[in-house]
């Protein structure tokens, strides 16, 4: 069992680049004549959104592996049940931390063989269990949340304050934006115009 203040782990194997290396994305110079439909910053300003995601929780999930050996799905989850201040049924988890209910199994299962967490009946459903966190559990948020507090604190210091809140203000909008979309009973079907450039060669068979 991982103990806090505990040794970094030393990783297995060669390990993978952050896709952070690669910088945003851009696309040919082609791209107008490729996607008549398209905009070619909607597509650079998209994929790199991505790739900052897929970043920023790669190097998450990497540090609190290396600390606490568990994967960041697992600390969510940990630091969702010693935030809530009361017992949490394993659905509130779920819909707290967007975990598939049988990752959620898994994810708790986990947690509770550390001894960080415990399952108690829940006196208003008997199908139904409860969870709550243990003292060694937070002893291991005491730790792991100030440190990912000081990993964000480290990657942000690249924009000024007045960026920071700059950058929060764009991505409400995107993320508003996003919640309409998925928020569509039909959504569109993926399809358009496309042209397909030389330097791809023609279709199989073509």
């Amino acid at each position: 069992m991982s103990e806090p203040g505990g040794p970094l782990r030393p990783g297995r194997g060669r390990r993978r680049p952050s896709p952070a290396t690669l910088g945003v994305v851009r696309v040919d110079a082609d791209f107008r004549d490729e996607y008549p439909g398209g905009d070619a910053t909607c597509t650079e300003a998209y994929a790199s959104l991505c790739r900052t995601g897929e970043a920023l929780l790669g190097e998450l999930d990497r540090r609190i592996r290396l600390t606490f050996d568990m994967p960041q799905a697992a600390a969510t989850a940990l630091a969702v049940i010693d935030g809530a201040g009361e017992p949490l049924t394993p659905s509130q988890v779920g819909d707290r931390v967007l975990i598939a209910s049988a990752t959620m199994t898994a994810t708790l299962d986990l947690l509770e063989h550390r001894g960080w967490i415990r399952r108690t009946a829940n006196p208003d459903d008997r199908r139904s269990v409860l969870i709550e966190i243990t003292p060694a559990g937070r002893a291991i948020t005491d730790q792991m949340l100030p440190g990912i507090r000081t990993l964000e604190r480290n990657v942000l210091s690249a924009l000024t304050p007045d960026e920071r809140t700059h950058l929060l203000d764009l991505l409400a909008k995107v993320l508003a934006r996003t919640a309409e979309v998925a928020g569509e009973q039909q959504p569109e079907p993926l399809t358009g115009p496309r042209v397909r450039p030389a330097r791809l060669g023609s279709r199989p068979g073509g």
